[in-house]
């Protein structure tokens, strides 16, 4: 089983990254990192990572899943990404654990999967205009699961999120 990880090249937010990423290589499930580049990567308090490839190299075809990573360089970086929303629509529709945390839900959205679905993000104003633009039905929990796409709204549910998604991998 392989599982990409998007995160932005600055300030993603590091324990939406590092603490599933455990989780999931605990599993012994492999973990490739992309990222608008390839190379270096830095999160919001400090995590370093080399991302493995950048999105123009991914082929979702080789992927169980994604899970996109939150934090300000998400908003700044991710959610306009017309790669990275391709390669976020191709896997949802296909079927495949399509899963984002804090402000990476909004990624989700923009790539038309969460229409009329239950789905949390971290609240801000940003956040939730694009979410109820692109039709999102917004529910202010820690993990919402509508089929297989998997939304978290914050750092603090990380480790519920990875659960969350190991659960629906098995």
């Amino acid at each position: 089983m392989k599982i990409l990880f998007a995160i932005a090249p600055d300030r993603f937010l590091d324990q939406e990254y590092t603490i599933p990423k455990a989780a999931f290589e605990e599993k012994g499930i492999e973990c490739v990192t992309a990222s608008t580049i390839r190379g270096t990567c830095y999160g919001m308090h400090g995590e370093i990572v080399e991302s493995d490839l950048s999105f123009d190299e991914v082929n979702p075809a080789d992927y169980d899943g994604i899970i996109i990573v939150g934090g300000i360089g998400c908003q700044d970086y991710l959610w306009r990404s017309e790669k990275l929303i391709d390669i976020t629509n191709a896997m949802g529709t296909a079927g495949k654990i399509t899963a984002g945390i804090c402000l990476a839900p909004v990624v989700i959205a923009e790539a038309g999967l969460l229409a009329g679905k239950n789905a949390t993000t971290l609240d801000t104003p940003a956040s939730r205009r694009v979410m109820e633009l692109d039709k999102a039905v917004l529910v202010n929990e820690p993990v919402v699961v509508s089929g297989n796409i998997i939304t978290a709204r914050m750092p603090q549910d990380a480790k519920a999120f990875a659960d969350t998604i190991l659960q629906h991998l098995a």
